[in-house]
């Protein structure tokens, strides 16, 4: 049974591992590539020696090692991308694997066997963790191979400490979410909780040189112990040992929490409804599943609402990051220049800049990171995965066929879900304009209303273009199609058409189909109003859904 278990927790992680693992073998290259490019500028060399070190923590940036290819891949690959596509697999398969079984009903009826809960737990644990070793397996491969081809010149010891340290941080957090999930038992308030303090803690850890206090505090990150020193030129340290016993600790008391936990069966069945606190006291708030029985639309609202917010959140925090940073670089706006133009430029494209020179400028400074980079990935994951899960898994679970016995039209359930999540991006684009305006005001960067409301509207459009194609493709494929990845996987292959298309003079014509050339262009998008190339991206995704509707009125749904 065990055994059975396990088996089935990596095949449910298997596709999701490919997608992931393809994604860092594709970085490790991309980034193998770059680093001689950069090494042979000599330009670029006598810069950085002079740059302050704290506007290169800005950039999360070692100003110590970062001419070294192990200080190169630290910055770049272990202390941003890596971290990132690790720490979402992980808590995210966690937060399935425990929390989501027993929202279904699935867990009651696996506990059911002759097998203690302890053991199911663990071994549901273990899957996640073996998928995670399994990436970083991959990624370290990965670097062996590119080592030599690029003379790198990175230790075989060194490489293995990086992914021992990136695989027990996966592992940290992936035991936080299941003590979350284990103690309020909802997915959605696991990770939550366990991507929040993974950002604080990526914040206090990367932010320290810029703001004093948080020097007293940095020991106690996570993200500390992982980098702090560099395993990659260090080898083993503390900080694995301290990553290694807080993920025991941490599994420890989730295991602990799981094995007194009534697992909720009811609520797989029957909607929950609230309780009073004072007897005979009229409830104030419907139940559940009054939401459920006034439409879809509101039904997809209430299944996401505490996801907005944490998503919303995270894209706020990061804008008042930004807007905060500005002054400390302002004051020395030549040396930024300089680190502009030392640089090349297809560093920036990466990041989807195709003129780097703005960052000079407020806007473009503030734009790199959360409207040109980390902001339109977060965005269009926040829209693809509510299609996915108000959708194409209510398809797949019979959930949607249900929906049909009632008197109502295909049409109008599909287009009630597709406002639902557009009213959800809606608000987490709100939440994230909030925080720039209130940084526009507090850092007095002089903005502008106008353009702050422009930059977010496109962000959202962005968003919700790549929904629309989720939701074609979902309508030919079916449930059993990969929608979702296909759509990373052409979001992706845009974003480095975009960026890549503005240095090269054959790419250049094909950057005009990009949806992100119609966002980005060539200006930040805080730099400029409401651009007629908005109006590409709302079609774009008026059309998808208006064909996504239309594709399945002549479907047979999957029951």
């Amino acid at each position: 049974m065990t055994s059975a278990i396990l088996g089935k927790s990596l095949r449910d992680r298997r596709r999701g591992a490919m997608g992931y693992g393809l994604g860092l073998v594709a970085l490790a290259v991309w980034l193998g590539v770059l680093f001689p490019v950069m090494r042979e500028s000599e330009d670029f060399i006598s810069f950085m020696d002079n740059l302050p070190s704290q506007m290169m923590a800005t950039f999360g940036i070692d100003s110590a090692t970062f001419l070294s290819a192990a200080g190169f891949l630290t910055s770049y690959l272990y202390s941003l991308f890596a971290p990132v596509l690790i720490l979402f697999f992980v808590i995210n398969a966690a937060a399935k694997e425990i929390m989501a079984e027993e929202r279904d009903g699935l867990m009651d009826m696996l506990l059911s066997n002759p097998v203690s809960r302890t053991r199911v737990f663990l071994e549901k644990a273990a899957g996640v963790g073996v998928a995670a070793l399994a990436l970083v397996a991959v990624l370290t491969a990965a670097l062996v191979v590119v080592n030599p081809i690029f003379d790198l010149s990175l230790s075989v010891k060194g490489l293995l400490a990086a992914g021992l340290s990136l695989w027990l941080l996966g592992l940290l957090f992936g035991a936080l979410t299941l003590v979350a999930g284990t103690f309020s038992g909802r997915s959605v308030v696991a990770g939550g909780v366990a991507g929040s303090i993974a950002f604080l803690a990526w914040f206090i850890t990367g932010f320290a040189d810029l703001y004093s206090p948080l020097e007293n505090i940095k020991g106690a990150s996570p993200f500390t112990w992982y980098q702090d020193p560099q395993p990659l030129t260090e080898g083993v340290t503390d900080g694995h040992l301290w990553l290694a016993i807080t993920a025991v600790v941490l599994l420890a008391s989730a295991t602990f929490l799981f094995r007194r936990r009534d697992i909720a069966t009811e609520r797989a069945v029957l909607p929950a409804s609230r309780v009073g606190r004072r007897p005979g006291k009229r409830q104030r708030r419907s139940p559940r599943a009054a939401w459920l029985l006034t439409g879809s639309f509101r039904k997809t609202i209430w299944d996401r609402r505490r996801s907005v917010w944490g998503w919303g959140g995270g894209l706020g925090l990061l804008t008042l990051v930004m807007f905060s940073a500005w002054p400390a670089l302002a004051a020395d706006a030549e040396a930024l220049a300089g680190l502009i133009t030392s640089l090349p430029r297809e560093v920036f494209a990466m990041f989807g800049m195709s003129n780097p020179e703005a960052i000079v400028t407020a806007a473009g400074f503030i734009s790199s990171r959360t409207y040109q980079a980390i902001g339109p990935i977060l965005i269009v994951m926040f829209v693809v995965r509510g299609v996915s899960m108000a959708m194409v898994r209510e398809e797949d679970s019979g959930v949607f066929d249900l929906l049909l016995a009632v008197p109502t039209s295909t049409r109008r359930i599909i287009a009630g879900k597709a406002l639902g999540v557009v009213f959800s991006t809606v608000v987490v684009v709100a939440i994230l304009t909030v925080a720039a305006l209130l940084g526009d005001s507090v850092w007095e960067t002089e903005l502008g209303i106008g353009r702050i409301l422009a930059a977010g509207a496109g962000l959202g459009l962005l968003g919700l273009f790549f929904g629309g194609l989720t939701m074609v493709i979902w309508a030919v494929g079916g449930s059993t199609f990969p929608a979702a990845r296909i759509t990373a996987v052409v979001a992706m292959t845009t974003f480095l058409l975009n960026g890549l298309g503005a240095l090269s003079d054959v790419m250049e014509p094909l950057r005009v189909i990009s949806p992100f050339y119609w966002y980005f262009g060539d200006a930040p998008p805080l730099a400029k109003g409401f651009e007629p190339t908005y109006y590409l991206l709302l079609a774009g995704a008026l059309l998808t859904g208006w064909l996504a509707i239309n594709l399945m009125e002549r479907r047979d749904l999957a029951v």
